[in-house]
């Protein structure tokens, strides 16, 4: 029988080994030694490489004969189908192995009896199968007594094999060969029953390969043995999953007696090559189903290919994880099926067969389904994959119940998808609900269906095609071969919605808990009882806030949570933006403590599978969810919906109280404590127990928890599981919810017991977003978080009853959840529950195990013994082991800690950060000056916060064993910079300024910057003028071939300013699948940035704010990606395709996927970076760090053989030449550095980039803001030289002279020693990331030949494409401008990209300009490939006669496209689809006329294109910004959604089809009416439409049927312009007159005003300080020189809320941290947090912020110099904020209100403390320690207390008895006692206080003069310490002003008669200016040699007088010898 084929078969001889299970046995190693590797070889996981990530995409496509009408022709259409998808799929790293191919059709019977040498039975009647085996005979043969022995079990009988089947391996690709099955064919017909013994042995378990069966017992069974009565298909079903489930070995492709599968690896035009059977005229079918298949990985096996038994799928389930779990927990309850009659249904499971696909797993569920009996194919389907049912109120009821009958059995598997499915009696094909994948068909004359992910892939003529059409989504198209007919969906749907009484099952048996909610408690007191679980007096009951605090404070509340997090979620009911990244430690890392959330990063789509937009693509979302026991999913019965359907997870008292109230309903409930004991207690036999299991009270806790709640279920049928935090407290630990809710979920799914309870988590740690994603993702199914609730009572100004904070909470904590869940691209919570769509990093192995299973960790870490450590340090904060202190204040505003997580803050023990104000300081010193002894400095103290922040801060070089080179010897640093770029902030996020400083710098050294994804003004093309240039405050220097132009253009979502000229002027093209500060989500830019060029470069409407929808439009699989490389390499044959990607957990594989897609050039962007505005949860929470990202992909593209083809670049954080060296040794050849360029160039790390706010400029669109930018090209440069040199030196240390030796050497890596040294980090683990890539074992990799750097060019494949011949055929255009016309061109669907190459053309050569209209005119015919007329340019016409495929006009930049059906073609062009999903995207000049329906996603980010179409499907002109669209026809939903911009007029619009959100509806006016005609008559007259020549015959008629769609905020934006034009022209110009000086802008603004804005208000107000007395007052009395405050007026008021409002709160604040620029508060003082309170009038707040960190205000806010307001950023360019009169303004405020009061300890510790010295250091330790409860005793040697204070600063700086004498009263009367006149050593000696007391603390200060003992005439008279002087007479003053002094004095000093006296003060500093202050006549002369100053010589005669020498005069003595003592002092 293979004579027919022309083959001469090849007996196989080699043998097999199976090496899966073997980790480090290379595929290499295997196939030297000649033998065949496994079917199903792939890597094993190694280093970071792990295949479970693996993801894959294709192209899908069936032909058919809805007739059932068998044919040859079927089968070669669907090759030629496949064939011409080769592009859907890929190629390995060599290029005769693809990914996988298939094809399942109907059983060729005619065929199959011409070659079998055994009888069959009819057809239908015999099953056949073929089957993957081993090559090894032993393991093959007895597989094949396996297959035959399960058939007997089941009364089959094989009828015969076809061993081997015939293939023709010499087509394979090496790959794809060295892992070759023996593939064989099995027939099987109908036999007798096997026993039940017989039965049991076949399924005693699964094991790897085959094994012996026992021996037949002889008996036979008395009765009919199980199964017996089954039907011959079921039988089928059950032997193969039986022998599935026994045999890993053996993989059977299908078994079924309807249709039959032939796949493996497979290029397309492999398949009918290699299977021979498929080459026989004899095999016909009358459906065929082809799949080909794109993996991300080059390790696709023969089984993962499509189509699989029931399906053959085309996209991405998102949610695999949580159906796989679901399905498992289901297993217990699938006891029967219909069609399984009484048959054990245990031995069968598990479902998953463990394939390694998510297609697999899908195909493993519907078949299960299906074979139960209770439903049809069409009908799982439906079930598995629903329609957006939730949120269409206009769908039809019984639909509709349906869904929700069905949602109650098995949540929705979510993701892009296109599912093509038959059972052979019904084919069906459905898209998902978001519908991103295209699926278009055919209907012929013949009744043929031909349904392909494109059109044109198989030949027919136009007059055979009676109708095209698409999948829509969420709709189903079905055909039902028994009837002949096709079914439409409404149709269909409505027939399985009529099966059943749907809507009363639900009406009688479920519930909906917005049914079952009581009255909202409006009473605040009672819904605080309610939440407190206690009885409250008042809810403002100082009571309630003490009772609140330390629970707070327990479970991780911070005051920077509440004011940035939770407080904006309450009061404006949205989660709040951030800016500039995240640069704290990672959890791991960090020392403060930490919750389990806090090491788990949220996962997010990107190339393998798209995000989607929860803002505009809401409708397909939905957060309800059916919770409570669930029933058999293969029984489905009328009760399986009893059920209760919950609106929200996140409940509120009223649901929460809802749910626990239903036992009478059946649904009882049971609360387990998530809390332990603080101590282990008395029992000796659990402390032994303990000590044996070596478990902390924490995992013991856990075990009890599971235990507990298993006897619940069991015991007591429990519902509902409440895990709760209430009885947490002081002698309570609590468990974080996260550990506890995943520990049960687990448990309770090994138990098989999940899906009889649900988990309801009442979570007093989950207030964040972030928490209730984790809590759902890992097990919960609802979420109380009631302390948080309770917390909200704490918010400032916010007048909002509690109830509606609470609701104002939940709906921004659910729109988070929401965005969350659509980075993954889940639409619908009920799928994502338990899917753990997380990542974590340092994490323990043990805890993972027990909580987070399915959960990938890096790096290992922590275990349950950390978190019960880190559960006692928040025990700590919340119950200090020293006991509750008083109040500073009183209980009312006592305050959470600020740790400083999110801002910089450098109080007592806060948060690490990368950016501190030293590092700033240091780094622009460097920057500027060029200083390579301020750079070393920076590097020192970057490098050491890099090692307590970040992971390379953890790793060490190893150079012991490597041989160091000469510096002389390495690469030159001119070289180094060329492998670095900025990163893409685009212009619009920082300032034209900075984005230009680095664009010239970048091209001054070679290196690159990047646009962002904003666009670029044309005019940065040209180069510069040698010269100089002013930008903002900064004079440039421009020298020849300086240029303004960033050579990488990047291509976001956005598609803002993405034009033919912007990608013509590239060097680089970066695709943005992800960014760094918020992966799987789009770009945002708040409106008040979009102004002037930057709304004009991105084609916006001004003022309008723009969120870039997230990538999934044209990238939303890893072939669209191909495919959207493929568009811009033809848009630019020169430049370099660059796709960036975020690190995350299987990064490896999506890069590989993407390199496969012929990307040139990889960025892997860690977590920490991004300029631009987020949401904080996604700067957070999203994310890896980029060394495990670049270490991952470096390892994963040497392992697939593909590491010679791409550059690797990193970016995130990157700062000193250590990090460029580590980068590279992980594997990065090229690094991008953003932050710190823009650091050089002047930002100082404000975090706030989205407020436009920026007050130096860097960040900012403000033009007054602009002005202050005072960057220079030259400072990056500087920058950049000096990493490179720090770069080069460490790579001498290491041995390496080029930078590419460096790359991928992580052998020249350790770890850090110090990592033992603490908890945290001593069980983390870098093996895996340091595993050296050449050691990495696989076929594809080549060991250590492979090289670990880019040096092969990608091959585009560009040489032969269409493009060529247009560029050649209109040369005559391109070089001297003639009209070109050319006709009839074919074009089919391979010809793809078409017009991109041509446009580059004109576009270089032409500008944006491009040729006069239609110089160029092509006329197509045929079905054009995707993106045709791809960025077409001004003066090109397309033409086309045919339909188009997907992205038909993408970028559109001014050209012209032509759609019209075939002339032949016998249907009606308005009912055809003519073009292809997400025309015109990203479209931005040019005209569209399409005289059919295009598909979804029409004109979306259309920002300038004017288009006619007859029709469009769902999402239409989605997040259009500018342009015209005219639809002559009806809409699908969601139109028009997010449209800023642009107007749209549709023809007999449907509301309903509108989102309403952004738009509104108008009838069309006149001037709208003539431009309509005129775009209809030109539609008609190009198209020769039909249609739009009937509404031209009827225009009167016509124009009332259109309704014009006119955004909001465009109409808005349209009359704000008109009001200022007309106001502009109103306004008389102001006369200027010639004498009067123009005044400072400065001058002009106000200090002080009513309601002051603090967004802008260092800008808007002027300073005003602290005032002082007048000259003449002041002379006349000892009183402080500063004016009183007085009564605390409304006017005073409005000056201190605008003097506090130009606080900017900076996010690295250099006011309140002594740092390297100046100043700082050495205090550390809250500076900005008590600012922001008094700008709110929240003086006590304020003053208990104040008092936290300082005891004494009253002092500091007089006598200080400052050093605050010296290092105040706002002082870099005006006037600083005033704190010091801030500072003192709340101090006497708290006097003047009586808040200051004495505070005395709650208890007394009865230990005794002296303090020597009553100075400010002696007083505020005495206060701490007093509030401590210790007795302490102050004592002092002079006559009162107050030391410095006292008599050292002079009454006119600070008023002894107003304010020194009040505090000290105060100490007193807090319990201090105070000992005067009393000198240790002379009174009483230091041996006399150790005795009497537990402590001495020494605080006697410093008073001893710096003496010029070496000067000539230091002996003489009248020369005086200047504290000898102050004292006395101080001492004076004061004791007149008292009436006498003290009794007895001791002190030997007199005072001091300098009236009239000639006065030399030595000295510059405070002292010496209060010395000053006592010469009344002014006539002292002040010699300094501070500051600069020098000493200057007195000259006449010098008056008897007193010198007083400054005790602090600055500089050396050395610098006062050189003048002669007696020249001064005479």
């Amino acid at each position: 029988w293979l004579k027919p084929f022309g083959i001469k078969h090849r007996r196989r001889t080699t043998r097999c080994s199976d090496f899966r299970g073997e980790p480090h046995r290379g595929a290499m190693a295997a196939t030297q030694g000649g033998e065949k590797l496994h079917w199903d070889q792939i890597p094993a996981r190694q280093g970071l490489y792990d295949p479970k990530n693996e993801s894959d995409a294709c192209g899908v496509g069936a032909i058919m004969s809805m007739n059932k009408v068998k044919s040859r022709k079927i089968l070669t259409d669907a090759r030629d189908m496949v064939v011409r998808m080769t592009h859907r799929g890929a190629k390995q790293a060599n290029e005769n192995d693809g990914d996988g191919v298939g094809i399942m059709f109907s059983i060729p019977d005619e065929y199959f009896r011409s070659v079998c040498p055994f009888q069959l039975p009819p057809a239908g009647e015999y099953g056949v199968g073929n089957l993957f085996l081993p090559q090894q005979q032993v393991s093959r043969d007895s597989l094949i007594k396996l297959v035959e022995r399960m058939a007997k079990k089941y009364g089959l009988r094989v009828l015969g094999w076809r061993t081997p089947l015939p293939v023709n391996s010499q087509v394979l690709g090496p790959y794809a060969q060295s892992t070759e099955p023996y593939i064989a064919q099995v027939f099987i017909g109908a036999g007798e029953v096997g026993t039940d013994d017989e039965m049991s042995d076949a399924y005693a378990g699964k094991r790897d390969g085959a094994s012996r069966s026992r021996r037949s017992t002889g008996k036979k069974a008395d009765a009919a043995p199980k199964g017996a009565t089954l039907s011959f298909q079921t039988r089928l079903f059950l032997v193969r999953r039986a022998i599935s489930l026994r045999a890993s070995e053996l993989f059977i492709s299908s078994l079924d007696n309807r249709t039959i599968t032939y796949k493996g690896q497979f290029k397309p035009d492999q398949l009918f090559e290699y299977y021979l059977d498929l080459k026989s005229p004899l095999c016909t079918a009358y459906i065929a189903v082809v799949h080909s298949r794109f993996s991300t990985n080059s390790f696709p096996s023969w089984n993962r290919a499509h189509p699989f038994r029931r399906l053959a799928h085309n996209g991405e389930i998102n949610t695999l994880a949580g159906n796989r779990n679901q399905i498992r927990a289901r297993e217990a309850l699938m006891t029967s099926g219909a069609a399984f009659g009484d048959l054990d249904l245990e031995k069968f499971f598990p479902v998953d067969e463990d394939i390694g696909s998510d297609s697999a797993l899908l195909d493993n569920v519907v078949e299960l389904l299906l074979a139960a009996g209770n439903r049809e194919l069409a009908e799982v389907i439906m079930m598995v994959v629903p329609e957006a049912w939730q949120n269409d109120e206009r769908m039809e009821p019984k639909k509709r119940a349906f869904y929700k009958y069905n949602s109650c059995l098995m949540e929705p598997w979510d993701g892009p998808a296109l599912v093509a499915f038959t059972d052979g009696r019904q084919f069906g094909a459905t898209l998902d609900r978001n519908g991103l994948r295209p699926g278009r068909f055919y209907i012929t004359n013949d009744d043929c269906l031909i349904l392909a992910s494109e059109v044109g892939v198989v030949d027919i003529e136009d007059k055979d095609v009676k109708f095209k059409g698409r999948l829509r989504p969420g709709k189903m198209l079905l055909v039902d071969f028994e009837e002949g007919k096709l079914v439409e969906d409404e149709e269909l749907k409505r027939r399985y919605a009529s099966k059943q009484p749907y809507g009363e099952y639900l009406q009688k048996y479920s519930l909906d808990v917005k049914d079952l909610l009581g009255p909202e408690l409006n009473d605040e007191k009672a819904l605080v009882e309610e939440l407190m679980d206690e009885t409250v007096s008042d809810v403002r009951d100082p009571i309630v806030m003490h009772r609140l605090l330390p629970l707070l404070k327990y479970f991780g509340y911070t005051f920077e949570k509440m004011d940035m997090l939770i407080s904006p979620m309450v009061k404006a009911s949205h989660e709040p933006l951030g800016s500039m990244g995240q640069d704290a430690p990672l959890a791991c890392l960090s020392k403060l403590p930490k919750m389990a959330f806090d090491y788990f990063s949220q996962l997010f789509a990107q190339a393998t599978n798209p995000p989607i937009d929860p803002i505009r693509e809401a409708n397909v979302m939905s957060l309800v969810c059916p919770i409570g026991p669930e029933r058999n999913l293969l029984d489905p019965q009328p009760e399986s919906c009893r059920r209760i359907f919950l609106d929200t997870p996140l409940l509120c008292p009223r649901r929460f109280n809802a749910l626990l109230e239903l036992e009478q309903k059946g649904f009882s409930s049971v609360t387990l404590d998530m809390t332990y004991p603080l101590t282990e207690g008395n029992s000796r036999a659990r402390i032994a127990d303990r000590a044996i299991t070596k478990k902390s009270l924490l995992r013991e806790r856990l075990d009890q928890i599971c235990k507990e709640a298993e006897a619940a279920i069991l015991g007591d049928s429990v519902a509902f599981i409440v895990l709760s935090h209430r009885s947490a407290g002081e002698d309570r630990v609590p468990i974080c919810s996260l550990l506890a809710v995943g520990a049960l979920h687990q448990h309770l799914i090994t138990a098989r017991l999940r899906t009889s309870v649900t988990i309801i988590a009442e979570a007093a740690d989950a207030f964040e977003p972030h928490h209730f994603c984790c809590l759902l993702g890992f097990g919960a199914d609802a979420i109380f978080p009631y302390l948080c609730y309770l917390s909200f009572l704490r918010i400032r100004g916010c007048d909002l009853p509690l109830h509606q904070r609470i609701e104002n909470f939940r709906h921004a904590a659910e729109f988070s959840i929401l965005k969350v869940m659509s980075k993954m691209g889940i639409s619908c919570l009920q799928s994502y529950k338990g899917a753990q769509l997380f990542q974590a990093i340092g994490i323990g192995q043990e805890v993972m195990t027990k909580c987070f299973p399915n959960c990938q960790s890096v790096l290992n870490g922590v275990g349950f013994d950390a978190f019960a450590q880190d559960a006692m340090e928040f025990y700590k904060l919340a119950y200090p082991p020293r006991g509750n202190l008083p109040p500073l204040v009183d209980e009312e505003v006592e305050e959470l800690d600020d740790l400083g997580e999110y801002h910089f803050r450098s109080i007592h023990e806060t948060e690490m950060h990368m950016n501190t104000p030293d590092v700033i300081y240091k780094l622009q010193e460097a920057a500027k000056t060029n200083s390579a002894e301020a750079y070393k400095l920076f590097a020192t103290w970057q490098n050491k916060l890099t090692e307590n922040s970040e992971i390379r801060g953890q790793l060490d070089f190893n150079t012991e064993e490597v041989e160091p080179v000469p510096i002389d010897e390495v690469e030159p640093a001119a070289e180094i910079v060329k492998r670095f770029c900025t990163g893409a902030a685009s212009l619009g996020s920082i300032s034209d300024e900075a984005h230009r400083a680095m664009a010239v710098a970048m091209n001054r050294i070679g290196g690159r910057s990047n646009t962002g994804e904003g666009g670029e003004e044309p005019q940065r093309f040209q180069p510069l003028k040698e010269g100089k240039i002013e930008m903002g405050s900064a004079a440039w220097d421009i020298f020849e071939g300086d240029s303004v132009r960033s050579k990488i253009k990047q291509v976001a979502s956005g598609r803002f300013g993405v034009t033919a000229e912007y990608l013509a002027n590239a060097d680089e093209l970066q695709i943005k699948l992800a960014q760094g500060a918020k992966p799987g989500e789009g770009g945002e830019l708040p409106g008040h940035k979009v102004i002037g060029i930057i709304a004009e470069t991105r084609k916006a409407t001004p003022g309008v704010g723009l969120i870039s929808p997230p990538p999934h439009h044209d990238m939303y699989s890893i072939e669209d990606v191909a495919q959207l490389i493929m568009d811009l390499k033809n848009a630019n044959t020169k430049a370099r395709i660059s796709v960036k990607l975020v690190a995350r957990v299987g990064i490896g594989v999506i890069a590989s996927g993407v390199v496969k897609g012929k990307a040139d050039h990889l960025t892997i962007s860690g977590m920490s970076g991004g300029t631009g505005a987020a949401k904080w949860s996604s700067i957070k929470h999203a994310g890896l760090p980029w060394e495990i990202g670049v270490a991952e992909t470096h390892q994963t593209l040497v392992l697939n053989g593909l590491r010679d083809r791409v550059t690797v670049q990193t970016d995130g954080q990157l700062r000193t030449g250590r990090d460029v060296v580590i980068a590279a040794l992980l594997g990065a050849e090229e690094m991008a550095l953003t932050t710190a360029p823009l650091i050089t160039l002047g930002c100082i790390m404000m975090r706030k980039c989205h407020l436009n706010t920026c007050p130096v400029g860097v960040a900012t669109q403000d033009p007054e803001l602009r002005k202050k930018f005072a960057g220079k090209p030259e400072h990056l440069i500087n920058y950049l030289f000096m990493i490179a040199e720090d770069t080069r030196s460490i790579m001498a240390s290491l041995g390496c002279r080029t930078f590419n030796e460096l790359v991928g050497r992580t052998d020249l890596l350790r770890p850090k020693s110090h990592l033992k040294d603490h908890w945290k980090t001593a069980d983390l683990d870098f093996t895996n990331l340091l595993r050296p890539a050449w050691t990495l074992q696989s076929m594809a990799a080549r060991g250590n030949n492979m090289p670990m750097y880019c040096c092969t060019p990608q091959d585009h494949e560009l040489t032969h494409v269409l493009d060529r011949q247009l560029v050649l055929r209109t040369a005559p255009a391109l070089e001297s401008r003639q009209k070109v016309n050319l006709k009839d061109m074919k074009i089919r669907n391979v010809d793809r990209s078409v017009g991109g190459i041509l446009s580059f053309e004109v576009t270089r050569r032409f500008g944006a300009k491009g040729l006069p209209d239609d110089t160029i005119y092509i006329k197509f015919k045929g079905n054009s490939g995707q993106s045709f007329g791809n960025f077409l340019a001004p003066g090109i016409t397309f033409e086309l006669e045919g339909d188009a495929n997907d992205y038909i006009g993408k970028g559109l930049s001014g050209g012209r496209l032509i759609v019209y059906k075939p002339a032949q073609a016998p249907f009606k062009g308005h009912e055809a689809i003519l073009a292809g999903n997400a025309a015109l995207y990203g479209a931005t000049a040019g005209k569209s006329f399409m005289a059919g329906i295009a598909a979804e996603r029409f004109a979306v980010r259309n920002s300038g294109v004017t288009a006619v179409v007859e029709g469009v499907g769902d999402h239409g002109c989605e997040y259009m910004t500018r342009g015209l669209v005219v639809i002559l026809g009806g809409t699908g939903a969601n139109f028009a959604a997010g449209m800023s911009g642009g107007l749209a007029f549709l023809l007999d619009a449907d509301q309903n089809c509108c989102n309403m959100e952004s738009i509104l509806l108008e009838s069309v006016e006149a001037e709208d009416a003539a431009m309509l005609k005129e775009l209809v008559s030109e539609h008609a007259k190009l198209t020769g439409s039909p249609k739009a020549t009937e509404l031209l015959a009827d225009w009167a008629r016509t124009v009332s049927r259109f309704t014009k769609v006119f955004p909001k905020e465009y109409k808005a934006a349209l009359a704000k312009q008109a009001a200022e034009a007309k106001a502009a022209s109103a306004k008389a110009p102001e006369p200027k007159s010639p004498t009067s000086a123009a005044k400072d802008l400065e001058d002009l603004r106000p200090n002080a005003v009513e309601n002051p804005k603090k967004l802008r208000g260092f800008h808007e107000y002027s300073r005003k300080g602290m005032s002082y007395r007048p000259d003449k007052d002041r002379t006349m009395d000892w009183d402080e020189i500063y004016s009183g405050t007085g009564k605390k007026s409304h006017q005073w008021h409005k000056l201190l809320e605008t003097q506090t409002a130009r606080c900017m709160d900076c996010g690295t604040p250099t006011c309140h941290y002594p740092n390297q620029g100046g100043g700082g508060c050495p205090l550390g003082n809250r500076i900005p947090t008590w600012n922001q309170l008094v700008h709110e009038g929240e003086w006590k707040r304020a003053l208990e912020r104040l008092l936290d960190t300082n005891n004494f205000p009253e002092f500091t806010g007089t006598t200080c110099p400052a050093p605050c307001e010296e290092a105040c950023v706002l002082g870099i360019n005006e006037s600083p904020v005033a704190i010091k009169s801030t500072e003192l303004a709340i101090i006497d405020y708290g006097f003047s209100m009586g808040w200051i009061k004495p505070q005395p300890p709650q208890v007394r510790t009865r230990k005794r403390i002296a303090i020597i010295g009553s100075g400010p250091a002696g007083l505020a330790a005495a206060q701490q320690l007093n509030r401590a409860g210790h007795m302490v005793q102050i004592i002092e040697r002079a006559d009162r207390g107050g030391g410095l204070l006292m008599y050292g600063i002079p009454s006119m700086k600070l008023a002894k008895i107003e304010k020194v004498m009040r505090r000290l009263q105060l100490l007193k009367d807090e319990g201090i006692s105070f000992k005067y006149n009393t000198e240790v050593g002379r009174d009483i000696t230091l041996a006399e206080l150790c005795t009497q007391n537990d402590a001495v603390i020494c605080a006697t200060g410093a008073t001893q003069w710096r003496d010029m003992r070496g000067v000539e005439g230091r002996d003489l008279d009248n020369i005086v310490q200047a504290m000898d002087f102050l004292t006395a007479t101080q001492k004076a003053n004061l004791d007149a002003d008292m009436g006498s002094g003290p009794s007895a004095t001791k002190s030997p000093v007199q005072p001091y008669n300098v009236q009239g006296a000639r006065v030399v003060v030595i000295g510059g500093g405070d002292t010496a200016t209060a010395c000053k202050k006592y010469d009344t006549e002014d006539k002292v002369t002040h010699c300094s040699t501070g500051g600069g100053a020098s000493l200057e010589l007195l000259e006449g005669k010098v008056l008897p007088g007193v010198a007083a020498l400054d005790d602090a005069a600055g500089g050396p003595p050395s610098k006062i010898m050189s003048i002669k003592a007696r020249e001064i002092f005479d």
